[in-house]
């Protein structure tokens, strides 16, 4: 008796960050799309489902990382994948592609580079751009025969002139090489708040809600984007009807490309040569200091080799205001 032909399902690994699962969603909804007969599912942090919506073919698992493997194993099995993706290439993502392997389903993993990562960061001035990790995914993707034509790499974003009626502002990152001093941004956010625009503000510690709450407090204009809601499908709500937002580094930034919003990012020790820029965003809205030791950091955990972070601390809150007027006008 001749086994059915089972419908094509890829099982694509990717656990964290946030940011990260964000690009992936961007590639994945479009591989999905141009293989309509092909069902594809991210294991991932089910709080970003919102960004895996409306493609019938696309499903987003939600996963612990925490539990044990064994765990996390059994759960993956339910999805009875015919391939595996694994666009996370660390321990773990590596245990679970290997049980898979030895169970037969055919497996491919994402190759991150990490020899051109080093180069850059020995020779930052004149080492070339990292293949940006949209590319690096749909290339591990077409490895098991699923190609994505329709993720369109060259038409940016457009950001219109103002004035502008809402604007977002996520002032906060995880990494220290990633965090300008919020108080510089507290006076970008003021005075642009100032001119008759609604800003509304993204974070989610507690320490970053106790700062946004000052900043609200202080002007009826400055809003808290977790109001609209607590859930993370509110928050891509209010990024829908943003007319620009302004981000460091962080998750922020690449869930505003997502939605297709313009986004101008502002930038320290990372670089986005390095491979994690927003997705169709226009590489002249990095604001960033030109100093010959960035990228020190690809994810901006590395302490300053210098112990200044310059690259933050030297830029001024008028610097970021005037070039976010440039473009307004």
């Amino acid at each position: 008796m001749k086994k059915k032909n089972r419908i094509p399902h890829v099982l694509c690994l990717r656990f964290s960050a946030l940011g990260d699962v964000a690009i992936a969603s961007i590639v994945l909804k479009a591989c999905a799309r141009d293989n309509p007969g092909v069902f594809f599912t991210l294991a991932g942090p089910g709080l970003l489902a919102p960004l895996f919506a409306g493609v019938p073919n696309l499903f987003l698992l939600s996963v612990d990382k925490k539990q044990p493997l064994r765990i996390i194993f059994r759960s993956l099995r339910k999805v009875h994948p015919t391939h595996v993706a694994d666009l996370h290439s660390v321990i773990r993502s590596f245990i679970l592609r290997s049980a898979f392997f030895l169970s037969g389903t055919p497996v491919v993993r994402l190759h991150k580079g990490r020899r051109s990562r080093r180069r850059l960061l020995k020779n930052p001035g004149h080492a070339p751009a990292l293949v940006p990790m949209y590319q690096l995914y749909q290339q591990t993707l077409e490895k098991s025969g699923f190609k994505s034509p329709s993720l369109i790499r060259d038409n940016i974003i457009p950001l219109e002139r103002g004035p502008w009626k809402r604007i977002g502002i996520a002032p906060f990152a995880l990494q220290k090489g990633k965090q300008w001093p919020a108080e510089r941004m507290h006076q970008v956010a003021d005075r642009l708040a100032r001119e008759n625009t609604l800003v509304f503000l993204f974070g989610g510690g507690d320490e970053e809600m106790a700062h946004m709450k000052a900043w609200a407090a202080g002007n009826s204009n400055i809003r808290l984007a977790a109001d609209a809601g607590s859930d993370f499908e509110a928050e891509l709500a209010v990024i829908k009807t943003l007319d620009v937002m302004i981000s460091m580094d962080s998750a922020n930034m690449h869930f505003a490309s997502a939605m297709g919003i313009p986004v101008i990012s502002i930038w320290g020790a990372t670089h986005p040569k390095a491979g994690f820029y927003g997705w169709r965003q226009d590489p002249d809205r990095a604001i960033q200091l030109p100093m010959d030791c960035r990228p020190c950091s690809i994810f901006g955990a590395k302490p300053c080799w210098k112990g200044t972070y310059a690259c933050m601390e030297d830029l001024t809150a008028e610097q970021v205001y005037s070039y976010v007027r440039s473009v307004m006008e």
